[in-house]
C-alpha cells in the first residue's frame, strides 16, 4: 500500500496561520463574486509545502490541477502546449518558476493579465500577429529563489506569499499525523527526536518518518521507540538539529584542519569537495540558524557552539 505524506484540505495543513487565511478569504471572495481566483505566488526554502498548497486550493475549488516545471519550459512552444491543453477554470502549478526561459515572460505577462497569446504566424516579409484567446486559468507558481524572478512577473500575482520555516511543536503535529495517516504506531518521545532533527521543516520530517519505520519493519518491532529512531539516524547519518555528514565534515575541516580560525570560501571548497554554491546554499544555512558558525569579511570560522556541538555530539 502506498504511503500518503501530503495533506489535501486546509483543515489537514499544520502550520503557515495567515498564509492560510488569507488564501481561504481569496477563495471565498472569489467563488461570492463567481470569478476565478486570482494569480497566486508562493516563496521560501524547500520542503515548506509550496506543492502541497497548490494541490490544496484545487482540491477546495474543486478544480483540475495541471502541474509544470519552470526549468522545462524553455521554448515557446512549451508554454503555448501548456497553455492550450488546460480545461476552463483550471490551475496551473509552475514550480520553480524562477527557472522559465526569460524570452518567454513577456508570453506569460499577457497570458496572465489579459488572458490571450500573441503568436506570430507566416514567414519573413509575410507575417503576422494572430491573437489567441485562453481559457480561464489560475496560475499558482512556486519558488525557492524570490531574488531570481523580475519585478513585472512578481508584479502580476494577486497575492505573494512567503512560507517560513516551522517550529518543533508544528513539526510533531506534522509527524504525528503523518504517522496515523499510514497506520504507524509510535510514541511520543520519538515524535520529538524526529521533529528535531528535522531542519523545521515538513518533507524532511516525513522522510525521517519513513526511515525510521523502515527499521522498525526490517527490526519486527510494532512500534516506533526512541532506540530504533536513534539507531536509524545513526546509520543514515543525520546528527542533531538534523544535520547531514557533509555539515559534519565541513564543521570538523573549520575545527581541525583551521584550527578554529578563519578560512576563506575558495579554500573551504578545495579541502571539503564541494563547489561553492553548494557550501553557500545547501551547507552553510542550518549552520548559521544555530549559530554553529559565523561568516564575516575575513571568511568562514566555526564558533564556540559549533566546537560545543561536534565535543557533545559528533566525538
Amino acid at each position: 500500500m502506498k504511503q500518503e505524506f501530503r495533506v489535501e484540505k486546509f483543515k489537514d495543513f499544520v502550520g503557515q496561520e495567515k498564509i492560510i487565511k488569507t488564501l481561504k478569504v481569496i477563495i471565498s471572495s472569489a467563488e461570492k463574486q463567481n470569478k476565478i481566483i486570482d494569480h497566486i505566488l508562493f516563496y521560501g526554502a524547500p520542503g515548506l509545502g509550496k506543492t502541497s498548497l497548490a494541490k490544496i486550493i484545487a482540491n477546495e475549488t474543486k478544480r483540475n490541477i495541471v502541474y509544470a516545471q519552470g526549468p522545462l519550459l524553455e521554448k515557446k512552444s512549451d508554454l503555448l502546449t501548456l497553455l492550450s491543453s488546460i480545461k476552463e477554470n483550471d490551475v496551473i502549478f509552475i514550480d520553480e518558476i524562477h527557472g522559465i526561459n526569460k524570452n518567454l515572460e513577456e508570453l506569460l505577462y499577457l497570458a496572465l493579465e489579459e488572458g490571450v497569446i500573441d503568436l506570430t504566424i507566416g514567414v519573413d516579409g509575410d507575417k503576422r500577429i494572430m491573437r489567441m484567446k485562453l481559457k480561464k486559468f489560475t496560475l499558482v507558481a512556486a519558488t525557492t529563489k524570490f531574488n531570481l524572478l523580475s519585478k513585472p512577473l512578481k508584479d502580476r500575482f494577486g497575492y505573494i506569499g512567503k512560507l517560513s520555516p516551522y517550529n518543533d511543536d508544528e513539526i510533531a503535529i506534522i509527524i504525528k499525523n503523518s504517522a496515523k495517516r499510514n497506520n504507524i504506531k509510535i510514541d511520543e518521545d520519538s515524535i520529538k527526536e524526529i521533529a528535531s532533527h528535522s531542519r523545521q521543516t515538513p518533507r524532511i520530517a516525513n522522510i525521517l518518518l519513513e526511515r525510521v519505520n523502515d527499521f522498525s519493519i526490517y527490526d519486527e518491532q510494532p512500534n516506533i521507540n526512541l532506540k530504533i529512531v536513534k539507531k536509524a539516524f545513526k546509520f543514515i547519518g543525520v546528527f542533531k538539529y538534523g544535520l547531514t555528514t557533509f555539515q559534519i565534515e565541513y564543521l570538523k575541516t573549520l575545527h581541525e584542519i583551521f584550527q578554529d580560525s578563519f578560512g576563506s570560501l575558495d579554500t573551504i571548497s578545495s579541502i571539503v569537495k564541494d563547489d561553492k554554491l553548494t557550501i553557500i546554499n545547501e551547507i552553510e544555512p542550518t549552520l548559521l540558524v544555530y549559530q554553529l558558525i559565523e561568516k564575516t569579511s575575513r571568511g568562514r570560522r566555526i564558533t564556540k557552539n559549533g566546537i560545543d556541538y561536534l565535543n557533545k555530539f559528533v566525538f
